[in-house]
This record gives C-alpha cells, sequence and structure tokens, in this order.
C-alpha cells in the first residue's frame, strides 16, 4: 500500500495493525505455551514480545527516515557497515531466512486446510500436509505471475476472514469468561513454569513471529505527515493495540482450552471452534465451529503467503539492481511489471524449505537469523549519530528505548547457542559462505561477465522481460 504525503497517525495505526495480524497468532500459542509451561509465564513472553517490537519500531524510525529508499534493513547495514556487510545481509536474509518464512506461512495453511479433512494424528497427515504447503506456493507463484492485480485482489479479501476469526476467537472467550468458566486458569498462574533462559528464546521467536511486521510504518516514514510527533505515536498505539488484542486472544486460548491441549494440537484455533460449540450445542454444531476456523484460517493465510511471496522478491530485485546479486534477477515481466526472476526464486526456495522442514522449527531460524541483523541495525543508530551528526533526521528515538531493543536482540542471538549450539554454528557457517561469494562475484568487476550477459540475454528472450 502507499500512503500519500498527508497520511494521519490514524491511517497509519489502521495500515499497520492489518499487517501485523498475520498466520503467528493461529499457531504461535503453540510454542509458546511448550516452552515455559504456565498460563503466566506464557502471557508474560507475549507481553515482552510487544514491548520489544515497539522499540524496535521506534528505532528503526529514526533509521527510516535518514535512509529513505527501498530496501528498509538492506540500506541501513549498507551505510553503518559497509558493501561486504550488506552484502551478507542480502545472502543470509534475502535468500535464506525469506524462503523459510514463505514455507512457514505455507505449512501453517496446509495445516488448517488439511485439518478440515484429515484429524493431524493420521498418519499419513504429515506427508498431505506439506504437498498442500508446496502446491500453495505454485499456485500463488502461477496467479502473481499471470497477474499481480489477482494477488492484491485476493489479500484484501483475505485480511478480512482473518480479522473475523480472530474477533470470533476473542468473542468465544470472553463469553467463556463471563460465564465464570475460568477453570483451566489456574489462581497461581505460574505454577508449572519451566525455568530456562536459553530454551525462552524459542519461545520468544514464536510470539514475535506474530508480531511481524512491526516496522511497516517505519517503511512510510517519510509519507506521514509531521512524523516527529505522529510516527511515535502511532507506533505506541499500534504496539499496544497489537499487545491487548494477543493478550486477550491468549486468554481466550487458556481459558477455553487446558494447557496440555494447547501443547498437543497445532491448529488450535480449529479446537476452540470444537470445544466451544460441541459443549454447548452437540458433535454436530462442534464440527461445525472447527470447520469455520479451518477455512476462515486456511483462507486468510493464503493471503498471507501471496503477500509475503510478493513481497520477498523484491529485496533480490533491489540488490540485483544495485549490482549485489546477478543482473538477471532484476528482469520484470513486460505485461504486468512483476519482478519474475525474484518470485521464482523465492518461490522455489520456499517450496524446497517445505518438505524437510515444520513449522516450528521454521519459525526458530527465522527468528535467530531476523533478530540478529535487527540488532545490527539498533546498534547503528548511536553509530550514525556519532559518524553522521548533519545528516538529515525528521525523527530522533530516545537512545534508552534503542538500548533496549539492542539488549533484546543480544539475549535472542546468544541464547539459542546454549540452547542449541549445533544449528547456531551451521548458520555461522553459512554466513561465512558469502564471504567468498562476495569477492568473487560482487566485488570482482570482470568476474563471471561473459556467462552472466549469455544467462541475461536467453532468460530476458524466455520470460519476455526487461530490465
Amino acid at each position: 500500500a502507499v500512503v500519500s504525503t498527508q497520511s494521519t497517525g490514524g491511517h497509519a495505526v489502521s495500515l499497520a495493525v492489518g499487517q501485523t495480524i498475520g498466520s503467528g497468532i493461529f499457531v504461535s500459542p503453540n510454542d509458546v505455551v511448550k516452552q515455559v509451561g504456565s498460563v503466566g509465564m506464557s502471557l508474560t513472553i507475549w507481553l515482552l514480545s510487544g514491548m520489544l517490537s515497539m522499540c524496535g519500531a521506534l528505532t528503526f524510525c529514526e533509521l527510516g527516515t535518514m535512509f529513505k529508499r527501498s530496501g528498509g534493513e538492506y540500506q541501513y547495514i549498507k551505510a553503518a557497515y559497509g558493501k561486504l556487510v550488506s552484502f551478507l545481509y542480502l545472502w543470509v536474509c534475502g535468500v535464506i531466512r525469506n524462503g523459510m518464512g514463505i514455507a512457514a506461512i505455507a505449512l501453517t495453511f496446509a495445516q488448517y486446510f488439511v485439518g478440515i479433512f484429515m484429524h493431524q494424528d493420521e498418519p499419513a497427515f504429515t506427508f498431505v500436509k506439506k504437498l498442500a504447503a508446496a502446491s500453495a506456493i505454485v499456485i500463488i507463484v502461477s496467479v502473481n505471475s499471470y497477474s499481480t492485480k489477482i494477488g492484491l485482489y485476493m489479500q484484501n479479501v483475505f485480511t478480512a476472514l482473518k480479522l473475523c476469526a480472530l474477533g470470533v476467537l476473542i468473542i468465544l472467550g470472553v463469553v467463556k469468561l463471563c460465564k465464570g468458566e475460568t477453570e483451566n486458569i489456574s489462581s497461581h498462574p505460574f505454577d508449572d513454569t519451566i525455568v530456562d533462559f536459553p530454551a525462552w528464546t524459542t519461545a520468544f521467536f514464536a510470539a514475535l513471529w506474530s508480531y511481524s511486521g512491526w516496522n511497516c510504518i517505519n517503511m512510510m516514514a517519510g509519507e506521514i505527515k509531521n512524523p516527529v510527533k505522529t510516527l511515535p505515536r502511532a507506533l505506541v498505539i499500534t504496539n499496544l493495540t497489537m499487545i491487548t488484542i494477543y493478550l486477550v486472544a491468549n486468554i481466550s486460548y487458556h481459558i477455553i482450552l487446558t494447557t496440555d491441549e494447547l501443547i498437543n494440537n497445532r491448529a488450535i484455533a480449529m479446537l476452540v471452534g470444537k470445544r466451544m460449540l460441541e459443549q454447548t450445542e452437540g458433535d454436530i454444531y462442534g464440527k461445525i465451529g472447527e470447520t469455520f476456523f479451518g477455512i476462515s484460517v486456511a483462507i486468510s493465510t493464503f493471503g498471507a503467503l501471496s503477500s509475503s511471496l510478493m513481497g520477498a522478491s523484491r529485496l533480490p530485485f533491489i540488490a540485483a539492481q544495485e549490482d549485489m546479486f546477478p543482473k538477471f534477477v532484476a528482469l520484470i515481466q513486460v505485461k504486468n511489471g512483476t519482478p519474475i526472476v525474484g518470485l521464482f526464486t523465492m518461490g522455489t526456495l520456499a517450496f524446497c524449505w517445505v518438505w524437510p522442514s515444520d513449522i516450528s522449527g521454521l519459525i526458530k531460524y527465522v527468528g535467530f537469523l531476523s533478530w540478529a541483523w535487527w540488532g545490527m541495525c539498533f546498534s547503528a543508530v548511536p553509530g550514525l549519530r556519532l559518524t553522521k551528526p548533519d545528516h538529515p533526521r525528521t525523527f530522533r528515538v530516545f537512545l534508552p528505548v534503542t538500548f533496549f531493543a539492542c539488549m533484546g536482540s543480544l539475549y535472542l542471538v546468544i541464547g539459542p547457542f546454549f540452547d542449541a549450539p549445533i544449528p547456531c554454528l551451521a548458520w555461522l557457517g553459512v554466513l561465512a559462505i558469502g564471504i567468498p561469494l562476495y569477492y568473487g562475484f560482487v566485488d570482482a568487476d570482470d568476474s563471471c561477465a561473459r556467462w552472466m550477459r549469455w544467462l541475461l540475454n536467453r532468460l530476458s528472450s524466455l520470460l519476455k522481460a526487461e530490465l
């Protein structure tokens, strides 16, 4: 969406809330309570995650008003740390992380869609779920390759279904709360808490996955009227709104379902619909409630998958425009303006990630990689104030806010090394692979120029695309 230069804080808040609420709230509570063990600690994780997202968004706004070119974090890292580090960001996040994120959304869609027809304990469920997720990626890549307008229409319609499902979920929890049926929430909410600080990072990654989109106001920082006052106000209102919505939604989950049911079921919204209606109306209505949530979440997540794929295809496109990736990645389909190679690239990577992965693992690794680089962006703010004190800034963040964001990022990066050191070391190895790629293909002007030109010409002709 494009916001006019006269956009107000209210417009920014409504857009940000709509973009932030995604598939996470329908799967993440499972991972959060699994890692922390208690209702009280689970809600605390959701609260702290919202506060960390708010501090990160406020910090990003200063960077966004300094560097207004497309690319977000890539532009900030390039300005603060140089070309090599910015290429490593593109290599790790633009190629690997974004593919995993799309795969996680596709698997969430499949979890609910296949759950309408099969129980998750059936032997063939996992294979059918992965097949459905992979098929959804293929369909969306094909649709967006044909027409971006269709993709945008799907996104708008499916957003309404997403908000409807979340609203019904909250209403069901409030109804049960008003009836006094709170036996699932004990008088000692922190009983059974699992105290394991490194493992809690997995819980934070799950909750933070639901807050993804906290930096979207930053992307329109230069287009908001009176940003010095409007930006912090809009960000605080947005994040407080999201914190409230997610806390109420999680309270509804805990009121309706037991802790064991939350831990052992991935499609928790479907179970909520089944439990509430079968208790009052019988098994037939329980199945109707389960199907309602299955269809609503599946369809809305399908729309989120479409927008995520289109958004992720833009970063390789920008990188190719700036000669950080091969030029053919910047090819645009003449007919509808789609960054066709970037779209195919992200779709192929996501398709490949679907098969060996599960939702929890993907969310964890996406969170680990994201917050490592976001932490570098946060720490760049005081550095840029020293190195570029005269650079125009229409907004300056209160530095203790940035300090909290940096400390949160540091915990989220260091903690996993104690919880699961081997995967973290493997990611360092993947990062290191980017160094010879940079010096071999990006830093050397004449490197592989002949075959790159040949490939560019062949793809331009085949895809009917141009730079």
